[in-house]
């Protein structure tokens, strides 16, 4: 168990640069964005048993650790959409290699920015 740990915590600090960062966060939001949809098309499916029991599960989103991972929900779709920019521009335009670090800030920013005022207005009916 302790070189597993060892080797995953090798794999997480590896370099540790904004390049190395931006590919875990990526891989990351990738699949907690699909376990949403999973979700969403499970919610969705509930109605073939009957208003109750599809009104039932989504009053399970008005719990508050719902609507804390609604705004991870956020910053994963957030920051997956403008990495994803970021990756394109690179791809397309090789001489901006060069500014990938700075794009990488200014996607860590606008996410932040665009999550912290997306989190305000979904985690303030707790606190209303």
């Amino acid at each position: 168990m302790g070189q597993a740990i060892s080797s995953l915590w090798k794999g997480i600090t590896y370099r540790g640069r904004a390049g190395h960062y931006a590919f875990i966060l990526h891989r990351l939001a990738g699949p907690g964005i699909l376990a949403f949809l999973v979700l969403h098309v499970f919610d969705i499916f509930l109605m073939a048993f009957g208003e109750s029991a599809f009104n039932d599960f989504l009053a399970l989103y008005t719990h508050p650790i719902a609507r804390i991972a609604e705004v991870g929900l956020i910053f994963g779709v957030v920051y997956h959409a403008f990495n994803g920019l970021r990756i394109i521009i690179i791809d397309f335009w090789p001489a901006t290699t060069v500014y990938s670090r700075q794009m990488w800030w200014l996607v860590m920013a606008v996410t932040l920015v665009l999550t912290a005022v997306a989190g305000f207005f979904t985690l303030r009916p707790l606190f209303v």
